[in-house]
């Protein structure tokens, strides 16, 4: 304060002087500087009368201009009552410390996602192990729909393992794909198609129960394993002429048997689904062939014989 006050003394202005008053003497300082050197009667190495003044009126200026900023100050946290000095200090930090904070958040939220998700995956670990041994996984692909009046998605799974008393558990996928005869195939269609590409190429079923179109599109996939041997082997007995699907792949030099149609059996019937065909194709690396061939089988042997 006695810095202030000698300020004023410098300038000839009373302490109360209005800040009109104060440009007016600094409009008068300039003007003296402009018309004469001051510093001629000064003594050498002495502040001349116009740094003086300058210093004294940037020393006022300074002043008042603090003094703005904690009236503004004081009226932004009065809402906050007597715990205005508490969120001044709070948001005084926030902007001196901004970007730190900012990253400390970020940090914090990284590590809680990051551990969400590690006990999720635990989680899912668990459930799993505790889960019976997988006997088939399958994927439905085609234009199969679910039938909401049989539990619809939900119940394909239980219902599929339920035609197979001996199991305890499959993996089943729905997957649809729209017919490839149609002359146009809209922005819908297209999306279709490309998810199931997608997981095609990400999921590794044992079985891929597919309608005919299915089996055209994919037939030069090298999805699909030779069943020639099983046709002519146990399932033999079994198959009618119009069970047999034969296709040829881009390596094959002639025909063979790639799939196997239950359509017709009575436990195809008991699936939430509706059916336009049922082609049983076994995935060409599949490590549990035989199970699928005897999926095969059990569905062949509920199949009404052809009058």
């Amino acid at each position: 304060m006695d810095e202030l006050k000698k300020a004023y003394e410098i300038l000839g202005l009373p302490e109360s002087a209005s800040r009109e008053e104060l440009d007016r003497e600094f409009d008068i300082l300039i003007r003296k500087s402009r018309s004469r050197k001051l510093a001629e009667n000064t003594a050498e190495n002495q502040p001349d009368e116009y740094e003086l003044k300058l210093r004294a009126y940037r020393t006022i200026v300074d002043y008042e201009e603090k003094k703005k900023i904690e009236e503004l100050s004081r009226e932004r946290y009065s809402k906050w009552g007597r715990f205005a000095g508490t969120a001044e200090k709070s948001s005084d930090f926030f902007r001196i410390h901004k970007t730190k904070v900012i990253i400390g958040i970020i940090s914090v939220i990284v590590v809680i996602v990051g551990i969400t998700a590690i006990m999720n995956n635990l989680e899912e670990k668990r459930r799993i192990a505790a889960l019976p041994p997988l006997d088939l996984s399958v994927m439905f692909l085609g234009t199969f729909m679910a039938d909401d009046s049989k539990g619809g998605d939900s119940a394909l799974e239980d219902a599929f393992t339920a035609t197979m008393p001996d199991w305890q558990r499959t993996e089943v996928e729905l997957v649809y794909l729209p017919s490839q005869e149609a002359d146009v195939i809209g922005s819908q269609d297209i999306a279709f198609q490309q998810k199931a590409m997608a997981l095609l190429s990400t999921e590794r079923p044992d079985v891929y129960i597919v309608d005919e179109n299915a089996l055209d599109w994919l037939m030069n996939s090298g999805l699909f394993m030779n069943l020639d041997e099983d046709a002519n082997g146990e399932l033999k007995p079994l198959l009618k002429e119009d069970s047999i699907v034969t296709g040829r792949s881009e390596e094959d030099t002639e025909d063979h048997i790639y799939g196997i149609r239950v359509k017709d059996s009575e436990l195809a019937k008991q699936l939430p689904l509706y059916l336009p065909d049922m082609i049983v194709t076994v995935r060409v690396d599949s490590e549990n062939k035989d199970k699928a061939v005897e999926l095969i089988k059990r569905y062949l042997e509920t199949t009404p014989a052809s009058e």
